[in-house]
Parts: C-alpha cells; sequence; structure tokens
C-alpha cells in the first residue's frame, strides 16, 4: 500500500498550500486580518478641540469705566449786571478762571449756565433736586454809587459769589474775595519760581483778576470741605 506523502500530486498540493498559508501569517497584523487577509486601517485619535480664550466683551467680566459719582454739583451763573464799565474780555477771563479751577477738582460736576440775576439764581435753584446754583459778580469795592459813572478802576474790582440751595432756593454761603499780588511762576519740584513776563498789551491788573477767580473758586470748595485742585493754578 502507497503512503499519502508518496502521491505526486497530494505533495505538491500539500506543499503549495503550506507556503500560502505561511505567506499569509507573514504579512497579515493579528489574528482577525491573518483570517480576513485585509491590513485593517490605522484608527484616527480625535484630538479635543481646544476651547478658545474668551474676550471680556463676550462672557468675561467687563471693567467699569464709569466715573465716580462727584460729591458736589454746581452750576455757575455770571451776574448780568456786575462790573458796570468793565469790558467783556476781563468778564469772560475772570469767569473761565473761576469755572476752570473748580472743574479740575474730580468731586465736582460743573455746569454753566449763562448769565442772570438774583432772583433767576434763586428760581433756578429751587427747580434743581441737587445741584447748588453759583451766581459770580465782578463788582467794585467802594461805597459810593455815584462812582460807577466812570471808568470803572480794576484794581478796584472785587469777586463775590452766592450759592443757592438746591429746591429751597435759600442763599447758603456768599464770600467776597480781593485781588492779591500777582507774580507769575512756574512750579518746580513743588517750588514756586518767578519768571519774567511781558505786561504789554495785556489788560490792567488781568493777571489779579485771574488769580483772584481762582481763590473765589478754592474758597467755595472749602465750603463743600472739598479739597483744591493739586496743581498750581
Amino acid at each position: 500500500m502507497r503512503k499519502f506523502s508518496d502521491h505526486p500530486g497530494r505533495g505538491a498540493l500539500g506543499a503549495a498550500l503550506a507556503v500560502a498559508l505561511a505567506s499569509c501569517a507573514l504579512f497579515a497584523p493579528g489574528g482577525a486580518s491573518a483570517q480576513s487577509g485585509r491590513r485593517r486601517p490605522a484608527q484616527q485619535t480625535q484630538q479635543p478641540a481646544q476651547a478658545e480664550p474668551q474676550g471680556e466683551s463676550e462672557s468675561g467680566p467687563k471693567r467699569s469705566e464709569a466715573k465716580p459719582a462727584a460729591a458736589v454739583q454746581l452750576i455757575v451763573m455770571e451776574q448780568d449786571d456786575s462790573a458796570f464799565g468793565v469790558d467783556s474780555v476781563t468778564r469772560g477771563d475772570v469767569m473761565e478762571s473761576f469755572a476752570g479751577r473748580l472743574s479740575r477738582s474730580p468731586s465736582v460736576a460743573l455746569t454753566r449756565a449763562g448769565r442772570g440775576g438774583r432772583g433767576e439764581a434763586n428760581k433756578r435753584a429751587k427747580g434743581e433736586e441737587h445741584a447748588h446754583v453759583v451766581l459770580v459778580a465782578l463788582e467794585e469795592d467802594f461805597g459810593d454809587p455815584a462812582r460807577r459813572t466812570r471808568q470803572t478802576d480794576h484794581r478796584s474790582l472785587v469777586i463775590r459769589t452766592y450759592v443757592y440751595a438746591p429746591k429751597t432756593g435759600s442763599l447758603k454761603f456768599s464770600d467776597t474775595v480781593f485781588q492779591r499780588a500777582a507774580r507769575p511762576s512756574v512750579g518746580v519740584g513743588g517750588v514756586r519760581l518767578p519768571v519774567p513776563t511781558r505786561t504789554i498789551g495785556r489788560y490792567p491788573s488781568q493777571l489779579e483778576l485771574r488769580q483772584a477767580a481762582q481763590d473765589a473758586a478754592d474758597r467755595l470748595l472749602s465750603r463743600f470741605q472739598i479739597a483744591p485742585p493739586a496743581d498750581i493754578p
């Protein structure tokens, strides 16, 4: 009897089957892929999406840019019949110095209200809920009304302020500020040093009046327990 391996056809078939099986085992990455004869596609790992930084304008906290409320609200008026004979340039310079000094204080909310008399200032104050009305008058410091007919001497001018309370319109404060010698100066390290100036073309007592207006503003601030601005006038 002849053995199975001795059959020529069956021996060649067995050898070919063994080679095929060895090739599949060699190239297959795993058992499951060896059975199918295909390479398993590589799995792509999906990275979690990074959250974009949120700006302050979206959901983040927003910075508050609102200024703190002022401690005092002031409405400044110029007395319409003050300083008979004083030119409009001088009056305007005084009012600008006065109002400008007040506006430099962060504790003051300032409003300009034009010109008027004491009656108008009183009426305006009665219609206000919180603001005080300040009437600024530029007057001559002498008692004889007859002298008002001549040309006004700027050196005799004083600044009077009248402060009317809101709602009631009652006169709360009144002050008179006189002129003092003005020496133009600059601040160097907190020390005021005089500087040379030209007086040609200036109005009489212009610097003194401007300084008096700033002094009147500081006096008004002290009435409300507010420190004057730290900068040099």
